[in-house]
């Protein structure tokens, strides 16, 4: 979520990344940093809407903190499912992965190549994917919300996972959000280590590219995660999937199918066999009409728009002093 305001907790150990519209504050996802902080995050963010007379809506968050966010007096309502791969277990082997397969190894003998690269990036480079992600738009809007939106400075935050063409030019190429910095990562289910996870983000391709382009680069990227050690990979969310009939649900398909294509989304995810995660957004009761029709409009308002209407606006902390301590 680019341009995103932040809210720490009081021991600046956790995050929330939000956006104000109007008297909403609109999170993606739940908080980022260590695990014995999530509960605290929460509850202090809560409790700063509160106190500044703002509501809070959290948009893709997961069933493990909606216990909290009951207790809170939040609901939840599902909008649809996270697509992960298990890296540990993940293969491309037997028949159901043979079309797959085969189509990596055409790329490999037709001279393509995968790389990940890490920043900072030369000029020429950024340049390069400038080209590949105004060739892709082709005059389209970016959105910036829920997905990422193209710009140097925000790519230069991220590794890149790139696949070159014969002439060694890329070609297509992936954002690769993650651990790489120093909130390391969620909860392992069952020992309750952290697990070390990357989310494929921003994704572009020329239309130049043969068939099965990205089917190629996400094989290549799974491959490279588990010799790095990651143990998951996100594909992002599918929205809608095996979600109810619901006001907000409606509401929000109503304005986004037209742009996403909501089933060709999940029918393509599910290729790779993930793993589905339910996926809610949570908000107060009362408050539900005003911060679906909000949250539908954040979602689906190019970039350039979002920014004219409200701008960036600054950090919000929960406790100052704590903060310029530590930076201290």
């Amino acid at each position: 979520m680019p341009n995103a305001l932040r809210f720490w907790d009081s021991e600046r150990e956790a995050l929330i990344a939000y956006r104000s519209v109007g008297t909403r504050r609109i999170v993606l996802g739940d908080p980022i940093g260590s695990t014995r902080a999530m509960n605290r995050v929460i509850e202090q963010f809560v409790a700063d809407c509160r106190a500044h007379k703002r509501v809070p809506v959290f948009y893709q968050s997961k069933a493990s903190n909606l216990p909290l966010y009951h207790r809170l007096g939040l609901q939840g309502i599902k909008i649809g499912e996270e697509a992960l791969i298990n890296l540990s277990g993940f293969h491309t082997n037997g028949k159901q992965w043979l079309k797959l397969r085969n189509r990596l190894n055409k790329f490999e003998r037709s001279g393509y190549g995968f790389e990940v690269l890490h920043p900072p990036y030369a000029e020429p480079f950024l340049n390069r994917l400038q080209a590949v992600s105004d060739e892709w738009l082709r005059n389209r809007n970016e959105k910036s919300f829920s997905v990422g939106a193209f710009s140097p400075e925000y790519i230069s935050r991220y590794p890149v996972a790139i696949l070159t063409g014969p002439d060694g030019d890329c070609e297509a190429f992936a954002s690769i959000a993650g651990d790489h910095g120093n909130f390391a990562a969620s909860p392992d289910k069952g020992t309750g280590a952290a697990s070390r996870r990357i989310t494929v983000d921003l994704m572009r391709y020329t239309k130049a590219c043969p068939h099965g382009t990205m089917d190629v680069l996400f094989l290549s990227l799974f491959k490279w995660a588990q010799e790095n050690g990651f143990d998951v990979c996100s594909l992002g969310m599918a929205p809608f999937a095996n979600a109810g009939d619901s006001f907000i649900v409606r509401l929000l398909y109503k304005y986004g199918n037209k742009l996403y294509n909501f089933k060709g989304l999940y029918d393509y995810k599910n290729k790779f066999l993930p793993e589905w995660e339910d996926v809610y957004v949570v908000y107060p009761p009362a408050k539900l009409p005003v911060s679906a029709l909000l949250l539908a409009f954040i979602i689906h308002t190019p970039v350039s728009g979002m920014q004219a209407r409200f701008g960036t606006g600054p950090i919000r902390l929960w406790n100052r002093s704590v903060f310029l301590n530590k930076r201290a």
